[in-house]
């Protein structure tokens, strides 16, 4: 039996470590209210000179100012591509952020696949069709409509469609697919597949974290910034989804969502 002083002295102990564990928490809830005041402070200020840039294209582009060569014209495009993708991973970056503060609202609707599909698709169809790629649509006419923010679903269906697209070599396929998720009464399975390069099998349990690239340089040449897919799995699991994927390398990966359902 261990005697009065032994016994006070491992209270000591345990009161000493109680103390540096609420201390270790406090500072880490600290650096991330920290962290997440300066990603809204960068991603606000970023917001006006890339919107400044891309209108000064856009009228560059329409000769508002003169005609322009066919050169300057590759390089005015690329400007704006490139103000484009950062564009997206501002606004990403203030996505997650949000997310992690609690602030993202989300409002519930009927949503018909297929006009969330199409929205989707809107700034999509004249890269796919760039790349002579396939887009194979496979959703029955009876699908029940989902329950979720379309909003939200559009934004997830861009990201999973573009990733697709930028994965899948020219001449791919791409299929999006629906059912009744099967055993699952009131849930929805909507599946993007693509006959891209795939996953790498040690790198698939990576896939999702933010900030995640492949590092094989065949997947390292597609440019990309690794929120996307850590983005669109919040999304989904906020408003009581999942989502997954399946992948094998040099046949493709095939993401899945399984959402609630309009009973």
């Amino acid at each position: 039996m261990p005697d009065m002083d032994e016994i006070n002295a491992l209270k000591e102990t345990l009161a000493r470590e109680q103390q540096a564990r609420q201390e270790a928490e406090a500072a880490l809830a600290e650096a991330q209210r920290a962290r997440r005041q300066f990603v809204s402070l960068v991603t606000h200020e970023l917001r006006v000179p890339m919107t400044s840039i891309k209108g000064y294209t856009d009228l560059l582009l329409k000769g508002i100012v003169g005609p322009i060569s066919d050169a300057q014209r590759n390089f005015l495009q690329t400007i704006r591509a490139n103000v484009e993708r950062m564009s997206r991973m501002v606004a990403d970056l203030s996505d997650i952020n949000k997310l992690e503060a609690g602030a993202v609202q989300f409002t519930p609707t009927a949503v018909a696949l297929n006009d969330a599909l199409d929205e989707a698709l809107r700034n999509l169809t004249g890269a796919i069709e760039t790349k002579h790629q396939t887009l194979v649509r496979e959703i029955p006419e009876t699908l029940p409509a989902l329950w979720c923010d379309r909003t939200r679903l559009v934004q997830v269906l861009g990201n999973l469609l573009s990733n697709a697209h930028l994965y899948t070599p020219e001449g791919g396929v791409i299929t999006v697919s629906a059912e009744c998720a099967p055993g699952v009464t009131g849930s929805v399975r909507i599946a993007v597949q693509d006959t891209g390069i795939g996953i790498l099998p040690e790198e698939q349990s990576h896939v999702f974290e933010m900030f995640f690239r492949a590092s094989d340089e065949e997947t390292r040449q597609i440019v990309g910034n690794g929120l996307a897919l850590h983005l669109s799995k919040r999304l989904i699991e906020q408003q009581g989804g999942q989502i997954w994927f399946t992948s094998e390398r040099g046949k493709g990966s095939t993401f899945i969502i399984q959402l609630p359902s309009v009973q």
